[in-house]
């Protein structure tokens, strides 16, 4: 499934549009209990102002969803502002490491 076709299912049906992102598939979870709990606020108070909520339940969704598929694209195409392209080196923890206290013997 290319790219495109997972910004419109972001969309319409955010969970299914990060499966299959490698480790971002990880994010199914939650994005799909958010638009359960949209669905769940459609289904419980139709046509009242609680309506408000399950719509911004469903964009938080969508919202998230987009991101995760921007992501994945930038990090396939090893664009600069990609998270893969950016990692931390393990040796040095913090930058005044060298000033940090000794311990005394």
């Amino acid at each position: 499934m290319g790219f495109p076709a997972r910004y419109v299912l972001a969309v319409l049906l955010p969970p299914v549009a990060v499966i299959g992102l490698g480790r971002r598939s990880a994010t199914v979870g939650p994005i799909g209990v958010i638009l359960l709990a949209a669905l769940v606020t459609y289904a419980l108070a139709p046509w009242t102002p609680w309506m408000i909520l399950g719509d911004m339940f469903w964009a938080a969704a969508a919202i998230w969803a987009v991101l995760t598929v921007r992501g994945a694209e930038e990090d396939e195409r090893h664009e600069p502002f990609s998270t893969a392209e950016h990692h931390v080196s393990p040796e040095r923890h913090y930058s005044a490491e060298d000033q940090a206290p000794r311990e005394k013997d």
